[in-house]
């Protein structure tokens, strides 16, 4: 949502919640303790020990102020067309093998390309100011399902535009001739 990192919601039914133990442990979380046993807070307390994430719950807040000004329709088509644009233009890429091809899906590319690595390509892209993730991206299961060992992964936002997809597109071009030589 365009919020911090290391911040999110938590949303559950009341009466699963209830009966769930906390997961961590400290302040404000505690309802009661003593030596015989401890208590834990009303809901939502109980599950949030410790200092609260103050600057992030913030960002949080302004992110979703941020969405509700824009129509959600409009941005998930606008990047689902941005999608649409890399797919077509890094397909032209010989050896590249998109890993994701469902009908309908956010605007997130993942892709290996043949006889190149995906951190080095990460590394070129980044060299040339193009922000991608790689690696397994917590999925080491699906990966091994797909065969591969990682993939180079870009998102799609609303800012974003047809252009910086086209410089993306000819930066992975660029970083491609170097790697295979």
């Amino acid at each position: 949502m365009y919020a911090p990192t290391g911040i999110g919601v938590l949303y559950g039914r009341e009466e699963l919640l209830d009966r769930m133990p906390p997961w961590q442990g400290g302040g404000e979380m505690i309802d009661q303790v003593t030596f015989e046993k401890t208590t834990y807070a009303k809901l939502p307390f109980k599950f949030e020990a410790g200092t609260p994430h103050i600057a992030g719950i913030i960002g949080m807040g302004e992110a979703v102020r941020w969405m509700q000004d824009y129509d959600l329709s409009a941005m998930a088509a606008h990047e689902h067309a941005l999608l649409q644009h890399a797919t077509k233009e890094l397909l032209a890429i010989e050896g590249l093998r998109i890993i994701g091809t469902a009908k309908e899906k956010v605007g997130v590319i993942s892709f290996v390309i043949e006889g190149v690595h995906h951190y080095d390509l990460g590394t070129l892209l980044d060299q040339q100011g193009i922000a991608v993730r790689t690696g397994h991206h917590c999925t080491q299961p699906l990966m091994a399902r797909f065969g591969v060992s990682g993939t180079t992964r870009a998102s799609f936002a609303p800012f974003n535009t047809i252009a910086e997809v086209d410089v993306m597109v000819a930066a992975t071009k660029k970083a491609v001739k170097m790697l295979r030589g």
